[in-house]
């Protein structure tokens, strides 16, 4: 069975990066099983880097970027409430995450706000305000626990740079599903690291997302496979 290690994405938009891992991925042919569905590609430590984290909304031929959804997700995370409720406003594909059905321990901002009992966000605003060079701006999402849980981060860490007076971020990731996950994480992380710029004041550098495993499910390839052709055709 093949598979993908180390393969690192550079370019300019989130549009481009997807692209670019779907035309790795949707050609390689695997069926590997998942508890979520037979996987045909996959590569294990993959590396995007986005120039300008701004660019962060796609509009390709193969997938769009729901806005009024990723926007409904965005307003979730800043108000650090973790209420399945709150989301289900836009949508109730998070009601299969929740262990009691009410709550959702996994969502970004209660993470970052509540989940660990101080603010990590300020946390890191401060470290990196008090000394520009730190290499502890070190946002943790996933918890360590052996408690079997639906409600388990994809995300394990968020880590902050200031380098030659411009802000970096870099997300690791245990797992990302590029259709369903990577868009809306990579939207989701470079607001972050659009906001941090703009409380401290400082231009934006580069935006790293590294995947443990990023891997396509056979059934979204189904869905983008003649988008794609068509949109090459042209």
């Amino acid at each position: 069975m093949e598979i993908k290690t180390n393969e690192i994405v550079c370019t300019t938009s989130l549009d481009d990066a997807f692209i670019a891992w779907y035309d790795m991925l949707s050609k390689m042919g695997l069926s590997d099983s998942s508890r979520d569905g037979d996987v045909v590609g996959e590569c294990i430590n993959a590396t995007t880097v986005i120039l300008n984290p701004t660019k962060n909304v796609m509009r390709n031929t193969v997938r769009n970027l729901p806005l009024r959804y990723a926007i409904g997700e965005w307003l979730w995370y800043l108000s650090g409430n973790n209420e399945l409720k709150e989301i289900q406003k836009y949508s109730n594909g998070w009601d299969r995450m929740s262990d009691d059905g009410v709550h959702v321990n996994s969502n970004y901002g209660y993470c970052i706000k509540y989940k660990y009992g101080f603010n990590q966000w300020e946390f890191v605003k401060q470290e990196l305000k008090n000394n520009p060079n730190s290499r502890r701006a070190v946002i943790h999402i996933k918890e360590a626990s052996n408690q079997d849980s639906k409600d388990i981060n994809c995300t394990v860490c968020l880590q902050f740079f200031i380098r030659e007076n411009k802000l970096y971020m870099t997300t690791y990731m245990r797992s990302n599903d590029l259709w369903m996950g990577f868009p809306y994480d990579v939207f989701q992380f470079t607001n972050m690291q659009i906001l941090m710029s703009m409380e401290l004041g400082i231009p934006l550098g580069h935006y790293t997302h590294i995947s443990g495993s990023l891997h396509l499910y056979e059934r979204n390839v189904v869905k983008g496979h003649d988008k794609h052709s068509d949109s090459t055709a042209k």
